[in-house]
Formats: structure tokens, sequence, C-alpha cells
């Protein structure tokens, strides 16, 4: 894979999504990172549709960036129909890993439905 295509951001409704261009490895890893950071959006989807793997430590950072962004309370969901990259976030982090969808449409549901029932919790 060439790394000549950088990972795509774009907002939608207050997630972030963060679209990889194909395996994921650590350095487009930590530009995922970059990316949600530099968002500042406490609801990322991660649309890893392409990627065929998932580098060990960029699974780690993911669940990383899932964890931080619970402690503020939101978190990162996964596009991805590939079972070998679900399961390596559940081997990294077994039941802390971030949840796994098979299509965008279904993931951006879900974080748009955390977002909006984040300010009920907090009542």
């Amino acid at each position: 894979m060439s790394n000549d295509v950088a990972v795509q951001t774009r907002d939608f409704g207050g997630c972030t999504i963060l679209t990889v261009p194909g395996d994921l490895d650590a350095a487009l890893a930590d530009e995922i990172r970059w990316a949600a950071n530099a968002a500042d959006s406490r609801h990322v989807v991660v649309d890893l549709g392409r990627a065929g793997s998932v580098d060990a430590s960029a699974a780690t950072a993911l669940v990383g960036l899932h964890e931080r962004a619970r402690a503020r309370g939101g978190g990162v969901c996964v596009v991805t129909r590939e079972l070998g990259v679900r399961a390596q976030f559940e081997q990294v982090a077994p039941g802390f890993a971030p949840r796994c969808y098979d299509q965008i449409g279904d993931a951006l549901e879900a974080s748009m439905s955390d977002r909006d029932a984040a300010p009920a919790d907090l009542a």
C-alpha cells in the first residue's frame, strides 16, 4: 500500500469520520490520532472499509483513542466487514474494543445516538 493518500477527515453532524485508504499500519494510526485530536470530536467513526488488515500497534492506538473518547463522554465506532480486523481489536482489548459495524450508516447512527443521549445522561 502506498502512503501517498492520507486519512480523509470530514464532519457529519458533530461526528468526525476518518476514512483510511487501505490497510491500517502504525503510521496511519498516528495520522488517525492526529486527525481526531485536531477535530476535537468526542464521537469518531473510523472507516476501515478498504483495510484487509490492521497492524497490532495500530489496533492498540485505536483502542487508546476509543478509551480517551469514552472518558470525554464519546467513543469510536469502526466500519469493517473483515472478521480478521474485528478480531485484532478484540485481541488487543477484550471487552473494551471500539464497536464494529458493517456499514458506515450503521456506525454513524450509533455514534449520533450516543451523542444525542449524552446530555440526558448528565442530567
